[in-house]
């Protein structure tokens, strides 16, 4: 009995120990990305992109309405039924490829914003990377996912170091 209580007070004593060789450090990933050399620009042909299929996607959706109102126009003309049905397989032609160009449009812009921002990505984690093993840290968290940090020490201003952002 006595061995197994030896073994639990130097197990419990190692633990300790353990705990307290644990270093934690934050940084505030996002306010560094901003000031990234090079990001502006990314984030400009971002939204120049985003701009260009926003306003192809108005183009489409005002060519719907302008069908739509034709067709009203038509069936309260009295048209035939067969020219109304005709009109309606239209639209829900014109329909359904606004919807696809709106899915198509949200799957290229994240396409295109992770092939510009992961370069930027690779970088901030590299330098974080560097930093933590400089340091020794155990863990570096990311102050956005965060509630309460006291016992941590911001490494924000060495990974900017690090990545020659002054």
């Amino acid at each position: 009995m006595k061995k197994y209580i030896i073994i639990l007070v130097a197990l419990c004593f190692s633990l300790t120990g353990f705990a307290q060789k644990a270093k934690f450090g934050h940084v505030d990933y996002a306010a560094i990305m901003k000031e990234m050399p090079g990001i502006d620009t990314a984030q400009t042909n971002l939204l120049n992109l985003q701009k260009e299929l926003q306003e192809t996607g108005q183009l489409m959706a005002e060519e719907l309405q302008t069908k739509e109102a034709e067709y009203k126009k038509m069936a309260m003309s009295g048209a035939s039924a067969a020219i109304l049905k005709v009109k309606e397989d239209e639209l829900t032609k014109m329909y359904a490829r606004l919807q696809e160009f709106a899915a198509k449009s949200e799957q290229e812009l994240q396409e295109k914003q992770m092939e510009l921002l992961k370069p930027f990505q690779d970088n901030l984690i590299a330098a974080i990377k560097a930093v933590a093993e400089n340091g020794k840290y155990t863990y570096v968290f990311d102050i956005s996912t965060l509630a309460f940090y006291a016992e941590s020490e911001d490494l924000t201003k060495a990974v900017r170091t690090q990545l020659g952002i002054k």
